[in-house]
């Protein structure tokens, strides 16, 4: 295993903004020397998905950030084209009506300079290789741009100082969702359906995976597969809630309770405590629809942005590392119910990481139980006995020695 450092540059920068996108880029960019040893795998060249952009979709008010027509990327299944992946891209969010300005000038708020096409790895690539259960199946990308978890619902446009901004997150989801139920060969008459997204995106698979499955034709399956998205309702270093502030935030200037979280949830919440639907440990028992959840218990982006860690071991001091592992402790308790849930399937491991399902070394290595977390999915949803349905790592903090090593 290669060695990498994780430069300080991931922790020079005070502003929330940044903090909520940047600790996660930058460990991703340092994972390179890491990625190397997974070459062999992209020996043959997977094949890239083509952009669909939807410029109708103004119509019914799916706009991202910008104003800008959302879209999806496809390729279609090599040996089972009538299998589904709907992947749905993370990315943050933005915690105000300038933040959001800022993003609706990116990628992730504006479709105006998206590729033409995709290459993806792990679970989303085509390299029978590197992803045999899944190297066949029909795939889609849906590029994320409006900020809030594919959530927000509010119906007139937001000026904010010369600019407008859209908050319709939502629309954008439910529009794609009926174009892919439109295709030729689409989703409606699909064999297996699997809803999926990392960070930001694992979130939403949490928020609509019930929402979807309404959606989708009863006798199509669908399974949800959330990766990096259990952000937990937990306090920082300094007992403050930094996160539940900023999604309380959210939830209010997006007006995702408008249909952008889990109905049952809200039924069961009073108005003023509603907003707790946004947070999946509080709104999980809630979800009906089949669901993985692959998480690490040391997830990178949440040790900086929902602890408030400003190192990643071996730099941490005794109290730091102290800290660590309480965190660690309460995402292991946090997560129990998807653990003790007789019908869902778990992956949980210890590894520094943020996102593992689209990389092809943590879909391809990293093991928990002697396992990967493409067996161990592959087993829940085929019922297969072949390998345990449920996988949880070790503790404390280090103890798997498939996780990538820094100094």
């Amino acid at each position: 295993m290669t060695i990498c450092y994780v430069s300080d540059l991931c922790f020079t920068s005070n502003s929330p903004a940044y903090k909520m996108t940047s600790l996660w880029r930058c460990l991703e960019r340092n994972l390179l020397c890491v990625l190397l040893i997974t070459t062999f795998l992209n020996s043959t060249r997977a094949v890239d998905l083509t952009l669909v952009l939807l410029q109708d979709a103004a119509e019914k008010g799916a706009v991202c950030l910008d104003g800008s027509p959302p879209g999806y990327y496809f390729r279609n299944g090599s040996a089972e084209p009538n299998k589904w992946i709907i992947h749905m891209q993370g990315g943050g969010y933005c915690v105000d009506e300038e933040d959001c300005v800022k993003r609706s000038h990116t990628n992730l708020g504006s479709s105006k300079k998206w590729k033409e096409t995709l290459y993806l790895e792990g679970f989303l690539s085509d390299n029978c290789v590197e992803n045999p259960h899944f190297c066949g199946w029909s795939t889609v990308f849906i590029p994320y741009c409006d900020g809030a978890f594919f959530a927000g619902n509010v119906i007139n446009p937001v000026k904010v100082g010369n600019e407008m901004i859209y908050f319709r997150g939502i629309r954008i989801l439910d529009y794609i969702i009926v174009a892919l139920l439109n295709r030729t060969l689409g989703i409606r008459t699909a064999d297996q359906v699997i809803l999926t997204g990392c960070s930001a995106g694992g979130h939403a698979t949490y928020l609509h995976a019930d929402h979807i499955r309404e959606m989708i034709p009863s006798h199509v399956p669908l399974h949800g597969f959330a990766d990096a998205g259990f952000l937990l309702d937990a306090p920082n270093i300094n007992g403050d809630y930094i996160q539940r502030g900023y999604l309380q935030a959210v939830y209010k200037m997006q007006n995702v309770s408008n249909g952008g979280l889990n109905n049952d949830c809200l039924a069961n919440m009073t108005s003023d405590e509603q907003w707790r639907c946004i947070f999946v440990p509080h709104m999980y028992s809630y979800i009906k629809t089949p669901i993985f959840t692959y998480n690490s218990a040391y997830d990178t982006w949440q040790l900086q942005n929902t602890l408030g860690l400003d190192c990643l071991p071996p730099k941490c001091d005794a109290e730091q590392m102290k800290q660590l592992e309480s965190y660690g402790q309460e995402f292991f308790e946090a997560v129990s119910p998807a653990i003790q849930s007789p019908s869902n399937g778990v992956f949980i491991d210890s590894c520094l990481v943020h996102c593992q399902s689209i990389y092809s070394i943590t879909w391809t290595h990293f093991k928990v139980g002697n396992q990967t977390v493409g067996e161990t999915l592959y087993a829940w949803l085929t019922s297969s006995r072949d390998h345990k349905h449920k996988e949880v790592d070790c503790s404390p903090f280090p103890c798997n020695p498939t996780c990538p090593v820094f100094n």
